[in-house]
Parts: structure tokens; C-alpha cells; sequence
């Protein structure tokens, strides 16, 4: 017999559900598992966690990058991130500097108190990112794989659409 949906017949209170069926606790339990039993398992082999990798290929993708802009397109808590962003400049993997103040843009953030921080990734750094990148994209196929080209291009809809209707960019681009 097939298990019955609980999503099926939802009413607009959500009368019905129990915290086990709440789609947030699902993609969470979801999304640690992923991490846990796949991330986690071939970033140890490079000595990375997976915050440290996240950051990486966050800054290797849109370098150089105001560390503000990295955290909020990694969707990392700004504190996580900054210690994160230590480890990996410690490690010579990342490069920091303070943003070069020009006239108009000094006066407006003498105001704010703080200089952006711009990131870039250095080449011991590079390096490893080129050898992390195929084992991470390996992993990830074979996630997708599991499912038919039907169900990802619905799950794609799916994704983009609650990204939309909480009023985030797409993260998928």
C-alpha cells in the first residue's frame, strides 16, 4: 500500500500538519543529511569542512568580492562566515584587503563606521579549488541522477518558485 501524502489535501490553516510534515523541517532534515552523508564525506578528504569549501568556491565564483555580498549569496551567518573567512586566510587560501576609499564613497561610510573587506582567492587556493571542483561536481550529478530529467526540471520550478515567494533571488543562476 502507498504511504498516504500528507501534502495533498492541505487547507489554507495547515490544520493537519505536524511539524514532521512541515516542508521548512523536511528541506532542513534534507539539506543536513545531503551534508553530512555526502559533502562532508569527500570535502575530508581535502581537509576542508564545509563551510570552508562553501566560502571558497563562493569567492572563487564572484571574485573579487565585498565580504558583505559573500555572505549574503552564501546565505551563511555573518559570523560563521568571518570565522571561516580566518581559517581560510590563514590556511593561504583566500586573500583580504580593505576596499579602496574613493571621495563620495569615503564620506558615505565614515557614517556606516566600517571599510568593505574585498575577497580574492590565492593561487595555493586555485589549486585546490581545481582539485576539490570535480569530485564536488561528481557527487552532485550523482544526486541529480537519481532522479529522471522530468523530475529535476520539476524540482528546479519547485526550488525557484519558493525562492520567489519568500522574495529571494534566484540561486540556481
Amino acid at each position: 500500500m502507498a504511504e498516504k501524502n500528507p501534502w495533498l489535501d492541505v487547507d489554507k490553516q495547515g490544520r493537519s500538519l505536524h511539524i514532521g510534515q512541515f516542508l521548512t523541517f523536511i528541506i532542513i532534515r534534507l539539506g543536513n543529511a545531503l551534508k553530512s552523508n555526502v559533502t562532508r564525506r569527500y570535502l575530508a578528504d581535502f581537509g576542508l569542512s564545509v563551510p570552508e569549501w562553501r566560502l571558497l568556491a563562493m569567492t572563487m565564483r564572484f571574485e573579487p568580492v565585498r565580504f558583505s555580498e559573500l555572505v549574503a549569496k552564501s546565505g551563511m551567518d555573518k559570523g560563521q562566515a568571518s570565522r571561516t573567512l580566518q581559517m581560510l586566510t590563514k590556511r593561504g587560501w583566500v586573500a583580504s584587503r580593505a576596499a579602496a576609499r574613493t571621495a563620495g564613497r569615503a564620506s558615505a561610510r565614515a557614517s556606516e563606521g566600517a571599510t568593505p573587506v574585498i575577497l580574492t582567492v590565492t593561487p595555493k587556493g586555485r589549486k585546490l579549488y581545481r582539485t576539490v571542483l570535480p569530485v564536488a561536481q561528481r557527487n552532485q550529478a550523482r544526486l541529480l541522477r537519481l532522479m529522471t530529467r522530468e523530475e529535476r526540471r520539476v524540482l528546479h520550478g519547485i526550488v525557484k518558485k519558493l525562492f520567489a515567494a519568500i522574495g529571494h533571488s534566484d540561486p540556481l543562476a
